[in-house]
């Protein structure tokens, strides 16, 4: 467990803004581009969608992936302030705390990437289905 380097972009990730971390920026970024193929399949194919799955796509799923994200935020601030209430003899680097809180921080970020990734990928598979779908009527 000595080997914190692997933990997402060290203690400043901890101390700051998340949005100093690059693996936060790039977990940020796909859910922006998942949002934004949603509300592109929803554009491109609003003539043929139902009206219900049309609600599923824009209203639970754009809801959700911003949902998501806010609390991302709200965890990672609770567990900021964990971090700065340590005592200290927790202060130093390498301390049962300071790896559980890079580790609970390094999960939100892993968990947030991996969410967005799939949202995105059953995003660009309904919208190839629906094109497919269009071109047989």
């Amino acid at each position: 467990m000595n080997d914190l380097r692997t933990f997402v972009d060290g203690r400043c990730f901890l101390t700051g803004s998340p949005f100093r971390s690059m693996h936060f920026v790039v977990a940020s970024t796909l859910g922006l581009v998942a949002f934004v193929v949603d509300v592109c399949v929803i554009y491109r194919h609003r003539e043929t969608l139902n009206i219900y799955v049309a609600v599923v796509l824009g209203i639970l799923i754009g809801v959700q992936i911003i949902y998501q994200w806010w609390r991302a935020l709200r965890y990672y601030s609770k567990i900021r302030k964990l971090y700065a209430m340590r005592s200290e003899e927790e202060a130093r680097a390498g301390t049962p705390l300071d790896i559980a809180l890079r580790i609970a921080a390094g999960g939100i970020t892993d968990i947030l990437f991996y969410c967005y990734g799939m949202t995105l990928v059953a995003l660009i598979l309904i919208g190839v289905l629906l094109t497919r779908l269009e071109a047989v009527k």
